[in-house]
């Protein structure tokens, strides 16, 4: 694992978090805009258990983030659905998405982890477990955004003599998620090179 994600994966773990000073903020309807353009997502699969064969089919409708301090949810609601004979019910679907900032690329990574449901009927006053699905690879927040670093890594300042005086900025990153936002922050440090 790179060192930039090693510190983004701690980031993501704390909650208590020192005040930034340049910071982006992104909201929780900002993500799930994204997600209303993935739309509802469905697929007919077959199966064969114990001599019995037969198709179902899962349509996963309504996915969303929600964001909550300290952690960030994603949730949706799934309808699943046996070819023959006719039957549906319908359940959610829950999974937890991880947030990283990667100080190394200087980018803000969002993932959604595993996000699985049963597929299983009851046949003949019998519950027949047929699969375990899980749709997190469709629901990928499919890009990264950047992150608040500056682009300088030293500054020269010129001096009344005429001498420059390089002043290193180096940035200690901060992240928290808090309620229907992600905040991730830069704190700034500036250090004298002479």
């Amino acid at each position: 694992m790179r060192k930039g994600m090693m510190v983004g994966l701690m980031l993501a773990i704390s909650i208590g978090w020192a005040e930034p000073d340049a910071s982006i903020i992104l909201h929780e309807n900002t993500l799930n805009k994204f997600l209303v353009a993935v739309g509802p997502v469905e697929k007919t699969e077959n199966f064969s258990l114990s001599g019995i064969k037969g198709q179902y089919r899962w349509l996963v409708q309504n996915p969303r983030l929600k964001l909550l301090p300290g952690k960030a949810r994603f949730e949706a609601d799934v309808t699943v659905s046996l070819v023959s004979p006719s039957l549906s019910y319908s359940t959610p679907a829950y999974g937890e998405v991880s947030v990283m900032y990667d100080s190394l690329s200087n980018r803000i990574n969002i993932k959604v982890e595993k996000v699985a449901f049963e597929v299983a009927f009851t046949l003949l006053g019998k519950r027949i477990r047929i699969a375990e699905v899980d749709i997190s690879r469709f629901y990928q927040i499919a890009f990264g955004f950047p992150g608040p670093k500056p682009f300088e890594a030293v500054v020269d300042v010129a001096m009344p003599d005429g001498s420059k005086k390089p002043i290193k900025i180096e940035t200690r990153p901060v992240l928290a998620i808090e309620e229907k936002r992600i905040v991730v922050g830069s704190e700034l440090v500036y250090t004298p090179m002479r």
